[in-house]
This record gives C-alpha cells, structure tokens and sequence, in this order.
C-alpha cells in the first residue's frame, strides 16, 4: 500500500471518530507507543486515539487495515532508530512562533506522542526512566504551544528552539532505551550465548574490577591509558563485539545497551589521541563512530571537526558541517573559521562571527582572553552559557583557532 494511499485513508478514518485527531498528531501517538515499557493492542490504544468509530458502511472497515500499516511503519521505525519527526514538522528558522499555531503539523506531531506516554504508569519507573521520560515530556510540551513555548525556551528562545528541535531525537532515543530495554539485552539466543560467555562468566568481583577499571580509564587524558582502553576493547571485540556484529548494527550502535561502553572506550581513545597531537588517528577513530552511530550521540562531531580544521582538512569539514546542519556553538564556530581561510576578513566571515555573538556573548571574549572559565565545570550546560564554551574548548576548540593564523585577532576585532 503506497504512503499516499495510507495518508488518505487514515485520514477519512479520523473523519468518522468522535475525537477526529488530524494526520500528524495520528502519526505522533503511533510513534509514541513505540516508546511504552508495555505493549498495548489495537482494542486499547485506538479508543484513546480517536474514540468512537462511526462505520457507516463495510467498506469504511479497509481503513483499519492503513491504520495499522501506519502502525507497523512506526513501530519499525522504533526498532531500526529512524526517530526524526516528519519533514512538515519544521521549525521556522526565523521565528519558531510560527510553526506553533494551532493544528500546525509540529504541536500537533507533538500532541500525538505526549497523548500516547499518558499510557506510561509512573509509579513502576526506576529512577532513570523518570529522567529519560521527563526531559522527553519537556521537549514535546516545549512544541505543543507558543505559551509553553516562551516559558521553556527563556532569553534566547530562537535559538534555544532550534536546539530542541535538533536534540528531539536524541531524547526520544533514550526515553525509548530507557523505558523498553534498559533492563532486556534484547539479544537473539545465539549473541546472548556468546555474550553470556565471553563477559558473564567471570566471577563477580572481576566483573566489578572491570567496571572500575572502565571508570579509571574514561577518567584518564594521559597515553597510558590507551594500554588498558586496548585491552577492555580485545576482551569486548572478542565476545559479543564482533566483526558480523559491527556489520549487523552498524547505523544504531548507540542504541544497543550492550554497546555503549564499547563506544565510550572508542570516542575516549580518540579524545586521548587528539589531546596529544595525534589528530590523524583521532579523526580516522571518530569517523568510524560516526558510521556506527549516524545520529552522533555522543557528539564525536564537536571533537571531528577540531581536528579537521587543525590539520586544515576543509573538504571534509566542509561536508561534515553538510550532514550536521545544526544552529549550534560548535559549527558555527567551525564554519566562521572555514570561511575566515578562504575570504579573510570578509562579509561572509563576519556574518558567522556575528551570528558567534548572537549565539553565545562569552564565546569571544574567553577565547580571547576577556573571561575566565572556572576550573570546575558542571557535567551539563545551557545554550549561550559559560559552561557551553567551556564543552567548546574541551573539544580542542581553542586549539582550532590558534592553528589558523590571526583568526584570534580577526575574532576579537569589532
């Protein structure tokens, strides 16, 4: 059945129901239940979906079957973590009000999953599926009207809109992980053998001297840890880890439970690479990273593109700052340097400086020396904060900009 047909008949579906939800909040609720710990039937959800169904004649019954083809998209979408909302659900670029009227695709979408995770009994949540679901909850509530809107997004509310709007998915990515399988591996017979006995069998308290020793690990700059990040690597690479593994679930490595120490091992040898000069290594590390985990998550593109302006690699800036077309600090400042190399001091420089100004009024001046950064920064920040430059240049962003001749005192120049 084509996406057009599915559209059309949904639609007259939601015509003859007493709640008549249009399409996109339709599409919202689908890919909300695809976010329950439990599995509702048909007979449960629909009723909340829509109400009643007034049938007026037999042949009304074949929208049912869109219905659930629209279902069964959704819920595959769920499991192959294709979790963007659909293209109509934009976010003006020059004010985000205007994709908040009402029954607007983006509120409406938004509605949709907010209606579905009432479904959720919080009282059996542990503590992290009560973090995941609530920062997922503020993001759709964020979206659902311009009153919620103006309340959540504060000063800067374009840009911190446009910042939600782009880490949607990495919310929705781990309320999903967190509410369906943080406690079920999910893995087939044979993977759950082989992982059983490449980690599980070992007695429990050398389990808990590796995870003390990955703790260590992450915790360590210095290239002496690269020996013991080699080793917990080899024990991973040679159990579940393995190469038809990497093939199988390459593209949603992330959202494997099993996977994430392994791709915290890999981002940190990068990270220890590029701290010490070994820029190279590092890029060709978190390239690979990003072909496992397209949506970056952890956001090894922040650290990518640091190198890549420092051994002056524009090209492939130029194309990484093409798949993360993102209104962030990061390329933003990356694309202010790229067109600083190739036009100077130039109408096109300035208009990323200004819009590095706009973004953040810290950026220049701790970069340039005017502001101090505390020595202790907190694990999380807000957008236009001093802790945001700070997550810059421990990326090597400061680095970036020494490596390109004047580009300090072309930044600090008014």
């Amino acid at each position: 059945m084509s996406p057009t047909k599915i559209r059309n008949n949904v639609i007259k579906l939601s015509e003859l129901s007493t709640k008549q939800p249009n399409y996109y909040f339709i599409q919202g609720y689908l890919m909300g239940l695809g976010a329950l710990p439990q599995m509702l039937t048909p007979s449960e959800w629909q009723p909340d979906l829509f109400g009643d169904i007034n049938f007026q004649k037999e042949s009304e019954l074949k929208y049912l079957e869109s219905l659930m083809a629209l279902y069964n998209q959704s819920m595959d979408k769920v499991i192959q973590n294709e979790l963007k909302m659909p293209a109509k659900c934009s976010l003006s670029k020059q004010d985000y009000r205007d994709s908040l009227k009402p029954n607007m695709p983006l509120p409406s979408y938004c509605k949709g999953v907010l209606q579905a995770l009432k479904n959720i009994n919080k009282r059996i949540l542990d503590a992290g599926q009560k973090q995941a679901l609530n920062n997922l909850s503020s993001v759709l509530k964020a979206f659902s009207n311009e009153k919620a809107a103006a309340k959540e997004f504060g000063e800067f509310a374009q840009y911190n809109a446009q910042e939600y709007k782009r880490n949607y998915v990495y919310f929705m990515a781990d309320a999903i992980f967190e509410l369906r399988f943080s406690n079920d591996l999910t893995l087939s017979d044979e993977d759950e053998a082989e992982f059983n006995n490449s980690f599980l069998d070992e007695e429990p308290d050398e389990l808990d001297e590796l995870d003390e020793l990955l703790e260590l690990v992450l915790a360590d700059t210095e290239l002496k840890a690269l020996e013991p990040i080699q080793m917990l690597l080899d024990i991973m690479e040679s159990g579940l880890i393995t190469k038809q593994f990497i093939k199988d679930n390459t593209g949603h490595f992330w959202g494997l439970h099993e996977t994430r120490p392994y791709m915290m091992l890999r981002a940190h040898r990068a990270k220890i690479h590029a701290l010490h000069g070994y820029t190279q290594k590092a890029q060709s590390e978190l390239e690979a990273l990003l072909t496992l985990n397209p949506n970056d998550n952890q956001a090894n593109r922040f650290l990518l593109m640091n190198c890549l302006i420092i051994d002056k690699q524009w090209d492939k800036l130029d194309a990484l700052l093409a798949d993360f077309d993102f209104q962030e600090l990061h390329t933003t400042a990356s694309r202010a340097l790229s067109a600083f190399v190739k036009h100077g001091d130039s109408k096109p420089a300035n208009d990323y400086k200004k819009m590095l100004q706009q973004q953040n009024k810290h950026f220049t001046k701790i970069l340039t020396g005017q502001e101090k950064l505390k020595e202790q920064q907190p694990s999380y920040y807000s957008p236009g904060s001093k802790e945001e430059v700070a997550v810059y240049l421990d990326s090597l962003g400061k680095q970036a900009w020494v490596s390109v001749p004047a580009s300090l005192f072309w930044l600090r120049k008014k």
